[in-house]
């Protein structure tokens, strides 16, 4: 029986301009577990708090999100009726008037 895998350990280093930059942009910014891997112009800091590590996931949404109305909402009306555009009648076809035949009876036939 294989032993049960360990929790994944969160990364808490980011990178940023500065130490405040790396916690409130943790979310967005780019990860450096290493410690290495920044972007230029900035550094890998080690974000101490839990601020960004996301919580644990929870059995019913924690934001309710739009609720539905009690009657449902008509569009306007139109403004004028639409037009309809036909197309011109094609043409018939031209008839096949060449046939073959040893004679023109037997063609014609």
């Amino acid at each position: 029986t294989a032993e049960p895998s360990k929790a994944p350990t969160p990364n808490t280093f980011f990178c940023g301009e500065t130490y405040q930059d790396a916690e409130q942009n943790c979310f967005t910014a780019t990860p450096c577990p290493n410690g290495s891997g920044c972007p230029a112009g900035e550094s890998c800091y080690g974000i101490a708090i839990p601020k960004c590590v996301s919580a644990s996931p929870t059995a019913a949404p924690t934001d309710a999100g739009p609720q539905p109305t009690d009657s449902p909402t008509l569009s306007p009306k139109p403004t004028s009726a639409p037009v309809i555009k036909t197309a011109e009648p094609s043409k018939a076809p031209t008839p096949n008037t060449f046939f073959c035949g040893e004679t023109y009876q037997d063609a014609e036939q």
